[in-house]
């Protein structure tokens, strides 16, 4: 549903909205009086059209004008009529181009599927199977082996004697693998 382009959950939620806004009452006033305001609109259209066909009558001009105002649907149809006549041969061109498809597509298929049978019958004459590389399993290789650790050292902490007292503040020092100390 789309009605004047907006979507049916959007017409849902501005008539929510209304309703918060304007109350009940106000929202029934407001039916009543766009009611009234759509059928007004009506009875101008159709004198406007009987005007406008008695003057086309009278002037010789073969055209007839829609007695109800227009939607969307009834001005599609009358613009694909109009357009009809330019696009017919486009349309004819791209008929012709699916049937060319279409035959490629089926002369494809029967390639195929004489392929599939002339290699099937040459494997069992020869009692092989059709896909030898899935019904021999490859070799399986070990992965390679993991690189020797390095030795990267360690990090020591504060020594405890001289944490406790809260003279000093030692922060440790970094010892390397072989036990010299950096600081």
């Amino acid at each position: 549903m789309n009605f004047l382009g907006v979507g049916a959950w959007e017409l849902v939620a501005i008539l929510l909205i209304m309703l918060v806004f304007a109350g009940p009452k106000r929202m029934i006033h407001w039916s009543y009086v766009l009611g009234q305001h759509v059928a007004k609109f009506r009875k101008i259209w159709s004198e406007t059209v009987d005007l406008v066909q008695k003057e086309f009558d009278e002037a010789g001009v073969d055209i007839k004008l829609p007695k109800e105002p227009p939607t969307r649907k009834s001005l599609n149809s009358a613009v694909t009529d109009a357009v009809k006549p330019m696009t017919k041969p486009v349309q004819d061109s791209l008929d012709e181009v699916k049937k060319d498809l279409d035959a490629v597509k089926e002369v494809s298929d029967t390639l195929n599927n004489k392929q599939k049978t002339t290699s099937s019958s040459d494997a069992k004459r020869a009692n092989k199977p059709l896909l030898p590389e899935l019904t021999q399993p490859e070799p399986v290789q070990k992965p390679p082996a993991a690189p020797e650790a390095i030795p990267m050292g360690a990090w020591s902490g504060p020594d405890s004697t001289a944490g406790a007292n809260g003279n000093s503040a030692d922060l440790g020092a970094w010892t390397r693998a072989g036990g010299n100390s950096k600081t």
